[in-house]
């Protein structure tokens, strides 16, 4: 959990990845997402949304496709075989 000013911030949801089963997402209301491998203590990637990110899901036909929705209302959809540091399209 991050701090902000020494307060903890939530974390939202946690989801696994069937295909990989060491790899996890995490999102939470310090606006990111990040990618965990349980064998690793530090996020292997993050991905600032700017706003809270309220949930967070892997597509269930990919092991490379996932999706947040912030706080905002806004969802991003990732395709990390395409492309690695943004998201594919915003809605």
């Amino acid at each position: 959990m991050e701090t902000y000013d020494g307060h903890y911030l939530a974390v939202y949801s946690v989801k696994w990845n069937k295909y990989h089963p060491r790899v996890f997402l995490s999102c939470s209301a310090d606006w990111t997402v990040k990618m965990w491998d349980m064998q690793i203590t530090r996020a292997i990637m993050t991905f600032d949304l700017g706003y809270a990110v309220g949930d967070v899901e892997w597509a269930p036909y990919s092991s490379t496709v996932f999706s947040a929705v912030t706080s905002a209302g806004l969802l991003y959809v990732w395709d990390l075989h395409q492309e690695k540091h943004t998201w594919m399209c915003e809605h």
